[in-house]
Formats: structure tokens, sequence, C-alpha cells
């Protein structure tokens, strides 16, 4: 037995030795293809960046997916940064007169051409069109790097290798040049000067309403949002619009067969179109001209190169990598032309401009593109993703904190690294896309019921957050006025909780099932953008602790009188992990365990006096959530039989804070969030804007 541990231990130690010495001649093999590759690899890696971005970054206009953003977001960034650093290689790669090296340096001019980008996205982030300057002053550092390579390198290649390398270097910069306007045009301070006397041309055509039929495809609703565009162009730019001219189309004019919804999307992708992609430079005089000397060129540089051909000293490798880049860049080119012409800003310049012929030819072509089966999801890539964002107090408060996540989070070091509130935001937040008793499109609907109803003048433009609703009936005044006085953020979270008591308190009075789910639907909708997107909202960081805590220890109050948990925690590893990465959004989840909270918090906070069974640190917290329940017994008291349904009221006050949460935020945040897919509450806006601008003209 003493003899076997020595040897069981030599076993291992051979075992290890071995292990390391593979790991460190893979490390070598690696280290010395790198030093032999580099070039090359780089090279390959920037071109593949680009057919990325070129075929997946227009998807993001429609999507949230949190892969996808993260996947364009590397290549976005990845893309710069390997053409900087595969130019700073070139500059010293061997001695100059070398064939091989002659032909590395030719890709140099290339490497050029992909920091111009490609037409569907020149900016990740807004901020990225406030970074032109920056942009411009790489453009001449790499401009004179890429010269420098040339020179030096490519003196002796010949006069055809050397013309094919000028042509492609001029491609380079007109390239990087366009990418470079596009960014200083998609800034959102240029947005009200964007296309103005175009947009004037079309929404105060009198042909106006002949594109408009009454079986209005996808394809006629784009060209009608084109026409239409001045007005989300105004609301973006802080702006309610006026008309200047007297004949103004009316409301049933727009509304024959038309979805307003479709249209509003529609004309927030073309603010998309703007801000994020080279429409702005694409669409002009000039930007025909750049696409006609990219293809000019790119053609020039492929001929020149054949003319040089095959030449001894040139590596195989080398020769198949500049085709891959003179193909590439001519696909490129030729993929970049066609969504040009075919695109709808061609058909809407070419309609503005009452070519019929041409505007005939465009159409057809482009509706045989679009028809190819693997073209179709693209040609809806405009509609929004239907899909409304849900955050619920009480979901939160009723929480079971003996799961996994939240022992987690609640942990000492959970703590210190804040990711207790982080995970109560990501783990309880939910979307909802339609239920059996609600979908999407009803929703809609009733909304743009309440919008006809409003008036849109005096929430849009004196600031109102439900005072215009609530003084139908009289309703303005005591805890309701209070609790629209305050600041919205502290608005949404009484009315969130009100709305919430209200429905359980008044659940015999026979509401009717569509309207009790759309008032929840946007009650958690608010708390969501509160939770989830507060710069949308309010300038600072959403706060809910002072709430929480009291529903908290209210309803462990509850559980302590009935002696038992309400929920458990799954017991096996397995449910506790597939627990974990499971989205617990508040649709449809914990009803039971809701409705008793919202029992008791009316019941035990409806009072003026602090009851004394609760911690110091929730009663110090206590008069703010009985706001929350003064204004839910103001609501039970005001209905009354015969009387306007006060969940009808209670809905009109959630579209009314959407509208003002809109209108004085931050528009910055709304443009931001239309390359995530974009945002409920944002298609509300520009459909009020609408509702206005086609009701009154005068306004």
């Amino acid at each position: 037995m003493s003899n076997c541990i020595p040897a069981c231990l030599i076993t291992y130690s051979a075992d290890i030795d071995l292990f390391l010495r593979s790991g460190a001649m893979a490390l070598e093999w690696l280290l010395h293809l790198w030093n032999e590759w580099a070039i090359q690899i780089l090279v390959l890696l920037s071109f593949m960046l680009q057919v990325f971005l070129v075929f997946f970054a227009d998807w993001r206009r429609r999507s949230s997916s949190p892969v996808l953003r993260v996947s364009l977001w590397l290549a976005y960034q990845f893309a710069d940064f390997t053409v900087v650093y595969a130019l700073g290689h070139l500059s010293y790669i061997g001695s100059p007169g070398s064939p091989e090296h002659q032909l590395v340096a030719f890709w140099a001019p290339f490497l050029l051409l992909h920091l111009g980008g490609q037409d569907t996205i020149t900016a990740y982030a807004l901020e990225d069109n406030n970074l032109w300057g920056r942009h411009l002053q790489v453009l001449v550092v790499q401009a004179l790097g890429v010269a420098y390579v040339l020179y030096k390198y490519m003196a002796g290649s010949g006069t055809p290798l050397l013309l094919a390398s000028i042509s492609m270097f001029v491609a380079g910069i007109v390239k990087y040049g366009e990418r470079i306007w596009a960014l200083k045009c998609g800034a959102i301070n240029n947005i009200g000067r964007m296309h103005h006397n175009l947009m004037r041309c079309a929404s105060e055509h009198e042909d106006f309403d002949r594109f408009v039929t009454e079986d209005m495809s996808e394809e006629k609703t784009l060209l009608h949002a084109h026409c239409q565009f001045e007005i989300c162009q105004s609301a973006f730019s802080g702006m309610i619009l006026v008309s200047r001219n007297a004949w103004v189309p009316s409301l049933e004019t727009i509304y024959r067969g038309v979805d307003l919804y479709k249209l509003v999307e529609m004309e927030l992708s073309v603010l998309y179109d703007i801000l994020y992609t080279k429409t702005a430079v694409i669409h002009t005089w000039y930007g025909i001209c750049i696409r006609i000397i990219l293809l000019l060129c790119t053609a020039t540089t492929f001929l020149l190169f054949q003319f040089r051909g095959m030449r001894d000293g040139y590596s195989r490798v080398d020769v198949i990598i500049s085709y891959v880049l003179l193909v590439g860049a001519s696909v490129l080119d030729a993929v970049s032309l066609c969504r040009a012409l075919l695109s709808s800003w061609t058909r809407y310049l070419l309609c503005c401009r009452d070519w019929k012929w041409l505007f005939g030819v465009v159409t057809d072509l482009r509706m045989l593109v679009t028809s190819l089966p693997m073209l179709h999801p693209l040609a809806r890539s405009r509609l929004w993703t239907y899909s409304i964002g849900q955050y619920n107090l009480f979901h939160l408060a009723t929480r079971d904190k003996t799961e996994l996540g939240a022992t987690m989070a609640k942990s000492w070091l959970g703590l210190e690294l804040g990711l207790r509130d982080w995970w109560n935001k990501l783990h309880f937040s939910g979307t909802f896309s339609g239920t059996d008793s609600l979908s999407v499109e009803r929703l809609k609907e009733l909304i743009l019921q309440e919008l006809q109803r409003a008036q849109l003048d005096e929430i849009l433009r004196y600031r109102s957050r439900g005072r215009a609703t609530l003084d139908k009936v009289g309703a303005y005044k005591g805890h309701a006025r209070l609790s629209l006085e305050i600041d919205i953020d502290q608005s949404i979270i009484a009315w969130h909780i009100a709305t919430d008591i209200y429905i359980q308190e008044s659940y015999d009075q026979q509401h009717d099932p569509e309207l009790i789910e759309a008032t929840k639907v946007l009650s958690n909708y608010m708390m969501f953008l509160l939770m989830q997107r507060p710069e949308m909202l309010t300038p600072r960081a959403a706060d809910i602790s002072y709430v929480r805590f009291p529903m908290e220890k209210i309803y462990e109050g509850c559980s302590a009188d009935r002696d038992h948990r309400v929920m458990e925690s799954p017991t096996s590893l397995w449910h506790r992990l597939k627990h974990l990465f499971h989205h617990e959004g508040p649709l449809g989840s914990r009803i039971p365990q809701r409705a008793e909270l919202a029992k008791a918090l009316f019941q035990r906070c409806k009072g003026s006096r602090i009851p004394e069974d609760l911690p110091r640190y929730v009663r110090e917290k206590y008069a703010d959530i009985q706001r929350s329940t003064f204004l839910a017994q103001e609501l039970l008291d005001l209905d009354k039989p015969g009387s306007r349904d006060m969940l009808k009221l209670i809905f009109g006050v959630w579209v009314e804070m959407m509208l003002y949460s809109a209108q004085y935020g931050s528009q910055d945040s709304y443009a931001k969030q239309l390359s995530n897919g974009g945002e409920f509450i944002t298609i509300v806006w520009i459909l009020a804007h609408h509702q206005i601008y086609h009701n009154d003209p005068s306004v």
C-alpha cells in the first residue's frame, strides 16, 4: 500500500506536466500563426464585420433582443478598432520593394473604405452622432497613414497596382466622409431642419389623398408615413405642428383605409433612418454623386488589378484575399445602390416630383424584391414588436424572499454591489403581448378612442397629466388633485397603487373585463417605464423603497395571521436554478396574493392614524403610501350609480400621464429607444400629435 501512493502521485504529476506542455505548444502555435498571418486575419475580420453589419444592423429597429444588441455593439466597436489596429500594423510589415509586401499594402485603402461603414448603421447610440468631429480627425490621421503605407511599399509596384490603390484610396476617403456627414445630419438637434422643404411639399400637396385608397397596403402606408413625417419631426423638436395652409387633410381622409398605429410606427421608423443610418446623405444630389464615385472607383480598381495579373513573388493566399476584398467591395456597393434606389425614400421623392412613370417602375421592382421569401421578413422590419413592458408593485411586494435569486441579491456582497434593486427590476419585469381577455389591437383601439375624446391641446400645451379628464366629472379636487401636483414619479406610484386597490375594492360593480385589463396594463406599463426607463419620465432615478417597505411589512403581517407561507421556493437545485433564470412578470402571477395585499393595504392605511405595530422606518414612510389609499377611497366614493364609470376615468388619467411624460420628458431618451425596438408610449404620443393637427388646424 505504501508503494502505491508514490506511484499514483508520479502518474498524476506526469499528467499535469503533459497538460502544461500541450498548452505551451498550443500557445506557441497560436503566436506563430499570429506573427505570420496577423495582417491577413485582421483584413478578413474587418471585411466580415462589415458584412455582418450590412445584413443585421437594420434588425434592431424592431427588436429589443439583448443578444442582438450585444452582437451589434461588439461588431460596431470592433469594426473601427480592427481597421485602426491593422493600418498601424501595415506601417511596419517589412522592407519596401518586396512584391509580397506590395500586395499587402494594397489592402490599406480597403481598410479605409471599411471605416466608412455601411448604409444600415452610422451610429449605434444617439450620442455617436455628436462625435462626428472626432471621426473627422480619425479620417485625417488614417488617410495620412494609408498614404504613408502606399508611398513606402508601392513605389516600385508598377503603374496598374499603384493606380488601383489610388482609386480605392479615393473611394475610402469619399465613403468615410459620407459617414461623417451622416453623423452630423443625424444629431437630434438637426431634426427640425431635416428635409424641411421636402416635407412641406408633401404635407400640403393638394393631391395628397390620391395615394390613399380603401385598401391601404403596407407600402402605401409607408409612403403615407413619409408624407406625414413632419408631424413626428415637430414632436421630437419639442413643438406642436401648426398648419401653414388653409387646406389640411380631414380626419375622414386620414382614417380612410389607414391603420393609424401602423402609420405612426412607420413614421418612427423613418426617423430611425435619419438618426442611425446614412439616409440623411444618401437621398440627396451629393449622395447620388457619392454612389456613382464609389461604383466607378471600385470597378476601376478591379480592372487595374486584373491588368496587373499574377506576378512572381505574390502569395497565392494574398491574391485570394485581394480578390475577396475586391469582389466584396463591389457586392456591398451594389447592395447599397439597390437599397437606395428601391427604398421608400426614393419612392417618396419621385412621388413629390410627380414622376409617375419612374415611380411606378421603382414601386414594381420594390414589390418584386420584397416578395422574395428570404427578404419577406425584412419588409415588416419597420413595424413595432407589439410588446408592452409590465411591472407591478403588488407583484413585487408578494414575492418569495427565500428564492435563490432574492437570497443572493440581499446577501452582503449583493448589497455592496447594488444587486438587490437590479434583481428586483430585472426578474420581476414582464411583457404584455395580449391575453384571452384583451389583445394588443383592442388596447390600441381603446387608447385611440380616449384620444378622440380627450382635450389634447390642453394636455400637451398646458401640462395636464390627469386634470383634463378629472375636470369633466368635477373630480379634480382633494387627494386626486394633490396626487397630480407632485413630481411625476410620485404621481405614477400613487395612481399605480390606487388603481390596483380600486379594481380590487370595486370588483362587484361589473366593470368591463376589457377595460379592467387595459387599465391594469397601462398602470403596469408606466411603472415599468419608471423602473426600467426612468430617463423617459423623470431626470432622476426612481425610488420605490418608501412604498415597497410598508407594502412588504403589511403583506408579511397577512402571512403571519394565516400562520403559513403563501408560496414556497422549489426544493430541488434544478428547479431553483430554473426559477433563477425565469422572468417572473406580473401578468397572471400571484393574483390571489396581490388581491389580499390590496385589501389589507386599503384597510390599514385609509385611516389618518399611523398603526403602532409597524416598524419605525416603515412608519416614517407611512404618509407617502397613505396618499395612494386616500386617493383610492376618493375614487370609490365618486363611483356612484348613474355616473360615469370611474374605471374609464382612471384609464383616461393614465393616457394623459403617458402624453404628459412624453411631451415634457427628454426627447433624446425617446429617440434613443428607437434603436432598441421603440416604446409604446412614443407611438401614442405621436398619434396624439396627429389628432391635434388634423382635428384643429388652428392649434
